[in-house]
């Protein structure tokens, strides 16, 4: 019970950070541990039950003799006022017989009462502290998903980076703008030659109607046209 008691504080009582640095599942060890103390503090009440039941039959016992010795004080008052002596010192004798029972079992109550008030601080005392763990179980279950997932980011922004692959990457990016620059220029040329051959054949032919009709106009001159 002990051990389980130590854990119970240690967790009730330790920093989260604390329990996540300390434990690879700290949530499988807080939710095993609020189980073990939640059976364990179902034991100790059934036991407890004896206890305060002790202490009421000790209380009960304790009362009934203190009646009973007021019952032969009033006896031993009656039988004086009565005149009758001798009754009396017998009631007062019951008396006392009863007062030394009373005594012995005052300290049976004592010892019976504080035992229960042991059980039962101990009782509150586990009661507070289950609490606590669960209190502290949502804690950390949220601290150790945001952990959980810093760590995993942290292992991904470790990977090792292939350079290699880049720069090959980079050569063929550069292999494949060089093609493209020297097609484009390909084609430019391409135009600009057809460009040019096409001037030359409407210059050619546009030389040769001009020709066709100063042709035309000299023969009808001569014609007298």
């Amino acid at each position: 019970m002990a051990g389980i008691f130590e854990r119970m504080a240690m967790i009730a009582k330790a920093n989260v950070n604390e329990l996540l640095d300390k434990f690879e599942d700290p949530e499988k060890i807080v939710d095993q541990a609020i189980i073990d103390a939640t059976e364990e503090y179902a034991r100790i009440k059934e036991e407890a039950l004896s206890v305060l039941a002790n202490e009421k039959l000790a209380k009960k016992k304790l009362d009934g003799l203190a009646a009973e010795i007021t019952e032969w004080h009033t006896i031993a008052a009656s039988a004086l006022k009565a005149g009758n002596e001798e009754d009396a010192r017998k009631a007062l004798e019951k008396e006392n017989e009863v007062k030394i029972k009373h005594e012995s079992q005052n300290s049976a109550y004592e010892s019976a009462k504080k035992a229960s008030e042991k059980v039962r601080e101990k009782l509150d005392e586990m009661e507070e502290e289950i609490n606590a763990m669960k209190q502290k179980a949502s804690e950390i279950k949220a601290k150790a998903v945001t952990a959980k997932a810093a760590k995993a980011a942290d292992s991904v922004s470790r990977m090792g980076i292939d350079q290699g692959a880049f720069e090959a990457f980079s050569r063929m990016e550069e292999k494949v703008d060089e093609e493209l620059a020297k097609a484009e220029a390909a084609e430019s040329m391409a135009l600009d030659k057809a460009s040019e051959e096409a001037k030359d054949l409407r210059e050619k032919y546009k030389a040769g109607a001009a020709d066709v009709d100063k042709a035309l106009s000299d023969l009808k001159k001569e014609l007298g046209l």
